[in-house]
């Protein structure tokens, strides 16, 4: 039996490797938040983070959104966070992070992604939206420092590193998507409302160690379009 299930995970990981070509390329160089920019998460109901301080290494600032209370459901609803100034770039964001480099760049083919933003003037088919992934790179101390998170292999002897795979959907600034933009393109002030869902249609695998602990790789099955919940978020006064 556990001779059956290694040559299962293996296929799986060969599927994962098969994918690569459509994959987002590896770089040395990782990615780091521009300043005065707002990377709104397509998720978490208008959240979104920006960069402060040294651009090389920016400190990262979330503004999150509060949770309203639930609905008659009893279904939680959030409520909105702080208005991203209208002087910002505002970019669509994703990122998927986890051990092993192919099992990473894999997610970018596994899992498709469908953006629209009527106010702005967006709309990013599945193919289109694989466009926007820039890259597999390494969470490097960087990023676990700036975010907490740290990842591990579930078997120490796994000698694998943790990557991200993100995916960044320009609105504004060079290569900025949006259609309804000011004089000087940027969002103008307003609400605008997100419509998002991701479609599974590979597995994904998980290398990491779970809470709790496992023996083996956790794998993700496709599920078909998963719809989130619209959402919104607010372009507010500019700042300094």
């Amino acid at each position: 039996m556990r001779r059956l299930l290694i040559v299962f995970v293996l296929a799986v990981a060969l599927l994962a490797v098969l994918a690569a070509p459509a994959l987002a390329t590896r770089s040395d160089a990782n990615w780091r938040p521009a300043l005065k920019t707002a990377y709104v998460f397509t998720y978490n109901g208008g959240s979104w983070f920006e960069g402060t301080g040294d651009p090389s290494a920016p400190t990262l600032i979330g503004h999150w959104a509060d949770w309203a209370g639930s609905d008659e459901e009893g279904d939680w609803v959030p409520g909105t966070a702080d208005p991203i100034p209208a002087n910002y770039d505002v970019v669509m964001q994703l990122s998927w992070k986890e051990i092993g480099y192919w099992e990473v760049a894999a997610f970018s083919d596994a899992v498709l992604l469908d953006l629209r933003i009527p106010e702005a003037g967006v709309r990013l088919s599945k193919r289109q939206s694989m466009a926007f992934w820039i890259g597999t790179r390494l969470w490097d101390k960087y990023w676990e420092d700036a975010t907490g998170l740290v990842l591990v292999p579930y078997d120490p002897r796994l000698k694998l590193k943790a990557y991200h795979n993100t995916w960044l959907a320009p609105l504004t600034g060079k290569n900025g998507i949006a259609t309804n933009l000011t004089a000087k393109k940027k969002l103008p002030q307003g609400i605008y409302t997100v419509y998002y869902t991701e479609t599974s249609v590979l597995p994904v695998i998980v290398l990491s160690l779970q809470d709790p602990p496992q023996d083996k790789p956790v794998i993700i099955w496709p599920t078909g379009p998963n719809v989130n919940p619209p959402f919104t978020f607010t372009v507010g006064p500019q700042v300094r």
